[in-house]
């Protein structure tokens, strides 16, 4: 398939976009997008001429579609190696060719403004490998969406949901900026990601200022994002509210059982002192202390009266008492 697109070999359609132009096939395009199907299966002028005619996107986003068409995958920018030559050395001048970039005319305007392209957004922050990458993968999903290729749609954002970093960074707002832009703001695919990856650290953004402000800038993010986190609060003081009951139920037990074990050894201490006047092996006056004999058993605790001159026990078998 590869070689049918560079090759150009029984092609029966052409896209062209500026100076540059693919020999493409019908039964590759229309399958998979709806869009090429209408343009050529409808009496549009580009059915009849085999041609249309992409000039309102970059060559390097369409080469993308086309190449997605043909191998199922496409190239997104991953180095600012790629998409170099000797007139592009850095990686704006590089987003230049792509759909990641407006220029700005002399007094600061957007021209992609002045031409209402609002697929068009800008390259913000740093040069960031990773955010040019996950960029990239946003604005291959919009073209997925624009073309109706659906596939198209779908490895973008999984590409796009793999690469979102494990913490919300300051740097990362571009993203959303351009989910913004380039979506419709009823398509929650790229959105919900970036709301569970907040919600992840909402303890600490909540309190960050700037990201409040930066959030307030997506209402409908802003309020998906409040609600659930408040749901999450709900489920978690109802956790917090099961396991407090359940350990207040276990000391209620714990405190009976502890006063029946004194009642017990109380009961044992009296009915041994009224028992014995002396000690039933030395005979000397009966003076004695509790002990506690050791048990495998961590629920279980034995307690008997040692006699202080030679250590014997009263009663002969200690007395056991069982949590």
């Amino acid at each position: 398939m590869e070689d049918l697109l560079k090759s150009g070999k029984y092609s029966d359609f052409t896209i062209k976009c500026g100076s540059k132009e693919w020999k493409v096939h019908r039964a590759v395009i229309c399958p998979q997008s709806e869009y090429f199907r209408i343009v050529c299966d409808s009496n549009f002028k580009e059915k009849f001429e085999a041609e249309l005619d992409l000039s309102e996107e970059s060559p390097f986003d369409v080469e993308n579609i086309l190449k997605f068409l043909y191998m199922g995958e496409y190239t997104a920018i991953q180095s600012e190696g790629q998409l170099l030559s000797p007139e592009t050395d850095t990686v704006v001048s590089a987003l230049k060719a792509t759909s990641l970039f407006i220029a700005e005319d002399e007094d600061g305007s957007n021209q992609a403004d002045a031409q209402q392209e609002p697929s068009k957004t800008s390259v913000c922050g740093p040069a960031n490998h990773e955010i040019v990458r996950q960029r990239y993968h946003i604005a291959m999903y919009a073209m997925g969406d624009k073309y109706i290729i659906e596939n198209l749609k779908t490895q973008a954002a999984k590409s796009f949901i793999k690469g979102l970093p494990a913490k919300w960074m300051t740097d990362h707002w571009c993203l959303v900026d351009d989910i913004e832009a380039k979506t419709p703001s009823t398509d929650r695919t790229l959105r919900a990601p970036i709301v569970e990856l907040w919600l992840k650290g909402a303890l600490n953004l909540l309190n960050s200022e700037d990201f409040r402000e930066n959030m307030a800038r997506f209402p409908g993010m802003e309020l998906q994002f409040l609600r659930e986190n408040a749901t999450d609060m709900c489920i978690e003081i109802s956790a917090l509210r099961a396991s407090l009951t359940a350990q207040s139920l276990e000391l209620t037990v714990l405190h009976k059982k502890r006063n029946g074990v004194k009642d017990s050894i109380k009961g044992m201490v009296d009915l041994s002192l009224n028992k014995w006047s002396k000690c039933r092996h030395c005979g000397e006056g009966f003076r004695c202390h509790l002990d506690e004999q050791p048990t495998e058993n961590v629920h279980e605790v034995s307690y008997f009266l040692r006699c202080d001159s030679c250590r014997t026990k009263h009663p002969r078998e200690a007395v056991g008492f069982r949590f």
